[in-house]
């Protein structure tokens, strides 16, 4: 039988425990990886969330962002913040633009 020193018994059993936490490691990244896949997995058959019913296309500015168009939610020609019906109104009333392909302003029965 080998008899270890002190501090060469001390270095062997924190060789063993950082091969332990290196084991540890390995187990929780596996983890990881196994419930990303399972939340992508999820998201992928989770359908998207249904339009606005209108929504407002903004353009930047030396001043800020400033309202272009009013748009209806499911129009293809604008991407912008949803707004509901009595915000397009108050936008539509104030000058801002409605888009001419969907035409928010007829919808609402507004005249153009």
């Amino acid at each position: 039988m080998v008899l270890i020193s002190g501090a060469a018994a001390r270095l062997e059993s924190w060789r063993a425990v950082a091969a332990w936490l290196g084991w540890q490691q390995k187990v929780a990244e596996r983890a990881i990886s196994a419930l990303e896949a399972e939340l992508a997995a999820e998201a992928a058959h989770r359908p998207p969330p249904p339009p606005p019913d209108w929504k407002l296309e903004a353009i930047r500015t030396a001043t800020g962002p400033k309202a272009l168009r009013v748009h209806a939610g499911d129009c293809t020609m604008g991407v912008g913040k949803p707004l509901d019906r009595e915000e397009v109104r108050r936008m539509l009333a104030e000058g801002v633009e409605p888009c001419p392909y969907c035409g928010p302003d007829t919808l609402l029965g507004m005249p153009g």
